[in-house]
């Protein structure tokens, strides 16, 4: 079956579409945006073929992190397809094992990903999340969530910047021109930048010691792409691994409920 997969994030909401097993290029909606949801909808619907047993509809399979914008995601898919979503936590279960406190606390975007990069690997792997926030967790040899950490984004650190301090300019993320600032603006940029990546590196050598070998690690998020030109130490990029972890999540789902019919 074909499956519309939506990943609510706090400052965009991104879609995609799987088509016999294949993810159509996402989309990437900012908040204010969201009245192309029926469109895009639409158009991830009209590419979807006959499905098996005739099913009138196609699951559209959610993760959010954020009440407002689900709501609104809910109504659109409501009101365009007239089906009501398959949310992550929710009707979806996540199967990932976890050894975390308060698991119910911990955002199902940080697991889909996990899950996802868990999938390919088969090994220990780090997931830095570089999004609004940048989250930097780890999944063992077993494939057991170990946790991570939270860090505001690159955007948040620059704008905190600017809102906390009576004179520095909100500079946008990129990648310095030189390491050492020789401006306030490249002194900015360098320290967001070769900040995020000295921590990443950080927390990969602090991860590593506690799993007893080095583990792959993996980009995703808005960011990732910018993140990846100077980090010569990840493995793979995968902007958009939350919604392979979707699909993911709703295959599992879906075996598990025609075992159960079958039992």
């Amino acid at each position: 079956m074909d499956m519309i997969a939506i990943d609510i994030g706090n400052s965009t909401v991104n879609l995609s579409v799987f088509v016999k097993e294949q993810m159509s290029p996402a989309e990437h909606l900012g908040l204010a945006e969201q009245g192309r949801l029926g469109e895009v909808l639409a158009r991830f619907r009209g590419v979807c073929g006959p499905q098996p047993l005739g099913a009138r509809t196609v699951p559209v399979v959610v993760s959010s992190v954020n009440r407002k914008s689900l709501a609104v995601v809910e109504a659109a898919v409501l009101k365009g397809l007239d089906q009501r979503v398959l949310l992550v936590g929710r009707e979806v279960p996540l199967g990932m094992k976890l050894a975390i406190e308060n698991p119910e606390t911990v955002g199902t975007d940080r697991l889909l990903t996990a899950a996802a990069a868990y999938e390919v690997v088969q090994g220990a792997v780090v997931v830095a999340d570089f999004g609004t926030a940048t989250t930097i967790d780890c999944v063992n040899e077993q494939g057991i969530f170990l946790g991570g950490v939270i860090m505001p984004g690159l955007h948040l650190a620059a704008r905190s910047l600017k809102d906390y301090t009576d004179a520095l300019p909100l500079v946008e993320p990129a990648v310095p021109e030189f390491e050492i600032g020789i401006n306030t603006q490249m002194a900015i940029e360098s320290g967001i930048y070769y900040g995020a990546i000295g921590a990443l590196r950080e927390l990969v050598e602090r991860y590593a010691t506690t799993l007893g070998k080095w583990p792959q690690v993996v980009l995703t998020g808005g960011y990732a792409e910018l993140i990846a030109k100077k980090c010569d130490f990840a493995d793979s990029l995968a902007p958009d691994l939350c919604l392979s972890g979707l699909y993911l999540a709703y295959q599992q789902y879906q075996a598990a409920q025609e075992a159960q019919e079958q039992g």
